[in-house]
C-alpha cells in the first residue's frame, strides 16, 4: 500500500492538486492504479530482403481519480514514440534512455440524471465497437483526441448503443483543420437461455480536409493510400498530399456462443469510402476459439481481410498487418495461453500480400509476446 501511494504520489504531482473529493478520506478509496509490460520478439520477412529481427518493449501505467460519483479523471503514460497507433519501443540505440509519453488524459462523465450515458473529452481509449476486436478500422492502440458521447439502453435481451464523436487530428495555425464527424450504433440481442448473441452495427466516419492536405503523422508515408507530391508555387517546398477524401460507412456483425463448453466468436466488418472513385472498400472475417480466464486457459483466432488503397485512412488502421497502411489482404493467425494469473504468453504471425493494384509483394511477421499486468 506505501508503495502504491508513493507511485500515486509522483504521477499526480502537476495533474491534480489536493483539492475535492479525490483526496478526501483514504486516497486508496479514490484513487486506482494499474498498468502492463510486455516484452517482444518480432520477425519481419519482406519478400527480397533479409528478415528483420527486433526486441520491443511496451510499458504502460495509469491512474484514474474519482472526482465525483459521476466523473473521473484518467491519466496514463506509456513508452514508445509519437506514433498515433504504437507504443512500442525497440531495444536498440546503445542502451540508450527509451522514452516515455502522455497516452491518455481524459475526463469521464456519467450523469447520475441520464443512466446509460457518458461523456468524454480529452485523449482517450477508442470508443468505436470493434467486432471480434479486430482492426479493419482502427489499431488497438489507436486513442483518439476530442470529445464522445455514447448512450447505452438495455432491456432482458437486448442492449442499444448509440455513439457521437467529434474528434481532432490536424490543426493548422495558417490553413484549415483536419477534425473527424463520426458516429456508430449497434443492437446487441442476447440469448441467455441458449448462450447465443449477436451484435449488429455500423458506423459513419467523416474525415474533414484530407484531399490536398498534407499526409497525416509521417509525411513521407501516405501508408498505402494514394497521394501525389505537392509542390508549391515558388518550388521551394514539396510534400506529398491525399488524393481522395475519406468518408467512410461501416457496417459489422458478430455472433458469440460456446462449443462444449468452448467460447465462439464469429466476426465480420466491410468498410466502403463514399469519398472514392476505386479502390475505396475493406472488409475482414475471422473466428476466435476460447477465452482467456484463468491459469491455464487459452484462445485461438483467425482472421482474413483485404483492404484496398483507399478503404481507410492507412496511419490509423492495424500497424502490424502487412507492416501497418491498406493496399493489402492476407491472413493473421494467433493463440495466447494463460501462464498465471495476469501473465499470458502469446504467438502471432501474420501472412499478408501488399500490392493489391500491381505487382503483389509477400509480407510476414511473427510476434512472441508476454504481457504481464498488475492493478
Amino acid at each position: 500500500m506505501q508503495m502504491k501511494k508513493v507511485i500515486v504520489a509522483l504521477m499526480m504531482t502537476g495533474l491534480f492538486w489536493p483539492t475535492g473529493s479525490v483526496f478526501a478520506g483514504n486516497i486508496s478509496e479514490n484513487i486506482s492504479l494499474k498498468g502492463d509490460f510486455r516484452y517482444r520478439h518480432e520477425m519481419i520477412d519482406k519478400e527480397d530482403k533479409d528478415p528483420r529481427h527486433r526486441q520491443r518493449i511496451r510499458a504502460r501505467i495509469g491512474i484514474e481519480g474519482k472526482v465525483s460519483s459521476a466523473t473521473s479523471v484518467t491519466v496514463q503514460l506509456a513508452t514508445g514514440s509519437d506514433d498515433p497507433v504504437s507504443t512500442n519501443q525497440t531495444l536498440d540505440g546503445s542502451f540508450s534512455t527509451k522514452n516515455i509519453g502522455l497516452d491518455l488524459a481524459y475526463l469521464k462523465i456519467k450523469p447520475e440524471q441520464v443512466s446509460g450515458l457518458t461523456i468524454m473529452g480529452g485523449k482517450f481509449k477508442n470508443p468505436f465497437y470493434k467486432p471480434g476486436k479486430s482492426e479493419l478500422i482502427w489499431d488497438s492502440d489507436f486513442n483518439p483526441e476530442g470529445g464522445i458521447a455514447s448512450f447505452t439502453k438495455k432491456t432482458d435481451d437486448l442492449s442499444f448503443t448509440l455513439i457521437g464523436a467529434g474528434l481532432w487530428i490536424d490543426e493548422r495555425s495558417t490553413g484549415d483543420d483536419s477534425w473527424m464527424g463520426a458516429g456508430q450504433g449497434l443492437v446487441k440481442y442476447d440469448l441467455e437461455d441458449s448462450k447465443i448473441a449477436f451484435t449488429l452495427g455500423g458506423g459513419y466516419f467523416n474525415y474533414v480536409n484530407t484531399q490536398g492536405f498534407g499526409i497525416f503523422h509521417d509525411a513521407s508515408d501516405p501508408m498505402g493510400n494514394s497521394a501525389s507530391t505537392y509542390v508549391s508555387s515558388d518550388e521551394t517546398d514539396t510534400f506529398l498530399v491525399y488524393d481522395n477524401d475519406y468518408e467512410l460507412f461501416e457496417f459489422f456483425a458478430e455472433m458469440s456462443t460456446e462449443l462444449s463448453e468452448m467460447p465462439v466468436t464469429v466476426m465480420f466488418d466491410y468498410v466502403t469510402n463514399n469519398a472514392a472513385d476505386s479502390l475505396g472498400d475493406g472488409w475482414l472475417a475471422g473466428i476466435r476459439l476460447g477465452k482467456i480466464k484463468n491459469p491455464g486457459s487459452r484462445s485461438l483466432r483467425y482472421i482474413y481481410r483485404e483492404v484496398k488503397k483507399d478503404a481507410v485512412l492507412g496511419t490509423f488502421t492495424d500497424s502490424d498487418f502487412r507492416g501497418g497502411g491498406t493496399d493489402a489482404k492476407g491472413h493473421e493467425f494467433g493463440g495466447t495461453l494463460r501462464l498465471d494469473t495476469n501473465t499470458d504468453f502469446s504467438i502471432t504471425y501474420f501472412a499478408n500480400k501488399t500490392g493489391l493494384e500491381g505487382a503483389e509483394s509477400n509480407y510476414g511477421r511473427l510476434q512472441v509476446d508476454l504481457q504481464l499486468k498488475f492493478k
